[in-house]
């Protein structure tokens, strides 16, 4: 058995560049034993060429085409080739040293990128870095072209479709989620040609991409039953990504909300076809006292130390956190997590709904921070809102959607020297290390507090 197999996809409009392709590959040396051709809706009947196995289906997906070209192949590691590409010459020979010399635990070898015109003329290099966990999860690195080992593809579930011209990077994530690594190759680019008739372009990547990532909706619960079937609303009808885990801590300290909560828990999860469901009940009700301010550190105190019980463990690549009292509008998950484009289009660490503060329906619960970049300063006012985002120095975490690979800054605390919650001293650290903390105003809350609704 061949140790790599290639497989081209083609589809109506790369026809014309699928000779080139298939030459480009039959030239390597030494040849992959197993090459298969997958044509997607269209023939290549006058393409006359024995070496390679043909597929013939009507997938209109690239994803259901690969996942064919993977079923009928058996190699231990496999190469996708998209037909308007080349494979440059020793391209197959570096992949199968790196693959003799991969350890066990190694499930993607990716290329640099040699971006071509139509012509194949040159133009801009991509030097491509060094794998890391995080920085994957903040900008992709990893083509269709790499070399993807065939058991990690299985355990990742084989191409995924429905991410609008982002499989290759969805599938990055979910192979080196499940625990695998990947590794630069040591060899010649992938030839890359840019023209009219990509799938996809990168201005609508910018938008999709957080269908790409996961997501985990992180929301502690007080045992308000006032607010909580709107909380089990938003998570049945919300605008979700495919790969959404969501993780509950109920501190109510009762018995009959708890089960009440697990039971809802399980229906969302079934109905939603959720990836991950964790619940825990602390039972760490918090009691405030008689004429107890909203600023009482206890208060913030109980609530950065049941955050710090859950963050932690939380793997997903974007976490929204989501406060029981919260009313977000069902397209909210979805417009905060676009915010958080590739790094290259802004290094956001964080998107934050509007809502009012808890203590101050007249102001939105995010801040100027023009008390010194440490200290809350003045509140944003309703008039400074508008429809879209706008970069501030503070928000608050009732409804916010955080990027984990900026979130990787130390333990859950407070500074409460500066009146600052978990939430603030999160923003104060992404700052620091040059994330950018954003307020979408185009996605407004309604907070309910202590039985009053705080809207605008």
């Amino acid at each position: 058995m061949s140790d790599l197999a290639v497989i081209v996809t083609c589809h109506a409009p790369y026809l014309r560049w699928l000779p080139e392709a298939l030459d480009s590959v039959d030239r390597q040396t030494p040849q992959p034993v197993e090459r298969v051709l997958v044509l997607d809706g269209c023939d290549a009947a006058q393409i006359d060429n024995g070496h390679w196995r043909r597929i013939q289906g009507s997938w209109h997906h690239p994803a259901g085409a690969r996942n064919a070209g993977l079923e009928a192949t058996r190699a231990p590691w496999v190469t996708f080739w998209d037909a308007d590409n080349v494979m440059a010459d020793g391209f197959v020979a570096a992949v199968r040293r790196a693959i003799r010399a991969a350890p066990s635990d190694l499930g993607i070898l990716y290329p640099d990128l040699q971006l071509c015109d139509e012509r194949l003329v040159p133009g801009v290099y991509r030097a491509l870095p060094a794998w890391d966990y995080w920085g994957l999860r903040a900008e992709n690195c990893i083509d269709t072209a790499s070399a993807w080992r065939r058991d990690a593809m299985d355990v990742a579930g084989g191409w995924p479709a429905g991410t609008q011209g982002l499989d290759d990077y969805a599938l990055s994530l979910r192979v080196t989620a499940a625990g695998w690594t990947a590794a630069k190759l040591d060899g010649p680019p992938v030839m890359m040609r840019s023209h009219p008739e990509q799938r996809h372009r990168r201005s609508a990547l910018a938008t999709s991409i957080w269908q790409a990532r996961s997501l985990a909706v992180v929301s502690l619960l007080a045992g308000r039953d006032s607010t909580f079937a709107r909380w089990a609303s938003f998570l049945l009808e919300a605008e979700l990504p495919p790969r959404t885990a969501l993780y509950v801590v109920d501190n109510s300290g009762r018995p009959e909300f708890t089960r009440m909560a697990f039971d809802a828990c399980q229906r969302i999860a079934a109905s939603r076809q959720l990836s991950h469901l964790d619940f825990a009940s602390l039972g760490r009700a918090y009691h405030p006292a008689a004429g107890e301010s909203w600023f009482a550190e206890a208060r913030h105190l109980h609530v950065a130390r049941l955050y710090a019980s859950v963050l932690p463990r939380v793997g997903e690549d974007l976490v929204l956190t989501l406060e029981d009292d919260m009313d977000p509008p069902r397209d909210a998950a979805r417009r905060l997590g676009e915010e958080i484009g590739f790094r290259s289009h802004g290094n956001v660490g964080v998107a934050a709904a509007a809502y009012p503060l808890a203590h101050d329906d007249r102001a939105v619960c995010a801040s100027w921070g023009d008390g010194g970049g440490e200290r809350w300063g003045s509140s944003v006012s309703w008039e400074q809102l508008s429809d879209g985002s706008m970069d501030v120095a503070f928000v608050g975490g009732g409804c916010s959607v955080w990027a984990s690979w900026a979130m990787q800054d130390g333990p859950v605390h407070l500074r409460w020297r500066h009146q600052l919650g978990w939430d603030a001293v999160r923003c104060v650290a992404l700052r620091r290390r040059g994330y950018r903390v954003r307020l979408h105003g185009g996605v407004r809350c309604r907070h309910h507090v202590h039985g009053r609704l705080r809207a605008r």
